[in-house]
């Protein structure tokens, strides 16, 4: 799936895309294989699945939790900074990526483990979107002022505050990449915390795991700023 295609999409097609693809991702439909998007996704999870079944639809189910934030007409309401970043949190692919380092490190956390997790989730996924939206914000805008489709109105954190604060959005940027840098530090800190709790739950494999979020967001922030998407 290229995101390119939902910035040129109405509701009425993405909802038509969201449907089709869902039906592929899950298994439920055969793919066309006229359609290199959709065998290739089908034939991939196919042998995640026979690899490990389990984790393999965990990662199925988030990746339709992130078409479906994607392609929400909700994206068009939120007015607010909190409110945009929890759909953001979804729409960014938490439960996706998440599920997917999980397979890719072969990590079978239990519920306990999970719910430790969820905190840190949220603090990593909050500063891969604003990050992302700071060094897309120039290639969303410009994308915005020469299309009308509904797949290409502004959704970022920098026009939300913008519009809030009534300031430039360069302005914005920084306020936002400053924000960035204290999540950081709320990260070390909670990552500080659960060390000392000396819970059972806090085992070397959940330590991997938070590490890899960690890894994450480094990575998210590098190749936002160097892809060429962005660089145009």
């Amino acid at each position: 799936m290229k995101i390119d295609q939902l910035e040129k999409m109405s509701f009425a097609q993405m909802l038509s895309y969201r449907h089709r693809t869902m039906e592929v991702v899950l298994g439920s439909v055969k793919p066309d294989i006229s359609i290199s998007r959709e065998w290739m996704l089908y034939d991939t999870l196919q042998i995640m699945r026979r690899m490990d079944k389990k984790l393999a639809n965990d990662v199925a189910r988030g990746f339709c939790q992130l078409l479906k934030a994607m392609t929400s007409p909700e994206r068009n309401s939120i007015k607010e900074l909190e409110p945009y970043l929890e759909l953001r949190e979804v729409d960014i692919g938490r439960t996706f990526f998440t599920a997917l380092m999980r397979f890719g490190a072969n990590l079978h956390l239990n519920d306990a483990q999970k719910a430790k997790s969820k905190p840190f989730e949220s603090i990593a996924f909050r500063h891969m979107s604003i990050i992302n939206d700071i060094y897309s914000w120039e290639r969303e805008w410009r994308v915005s002022q020469t299309s009308r489709a509904d797949g290409a109105q502004p959704f970022s954190s920098v026009y939300i505050v913008a519009k809030e604060t009534q300031q430039p959005f360069s302005v914005c940027k920084r306020l936002l990449y400053d924000y960035c840098r204290g999540i950081e530090l709320d990260f070390k800190q909670a990552m500080d915390a659960l060390r000392n709790e000396g819970s059972s739950v806090v085992t070397a494999e959940l330590e991997n795991y938070l590490q890899s979020l960690e890894f994450f967001m480094s990575g998210i922030e590098a190749w936002s700023q160097w892809t060429p998407r962005y660089r145009q």
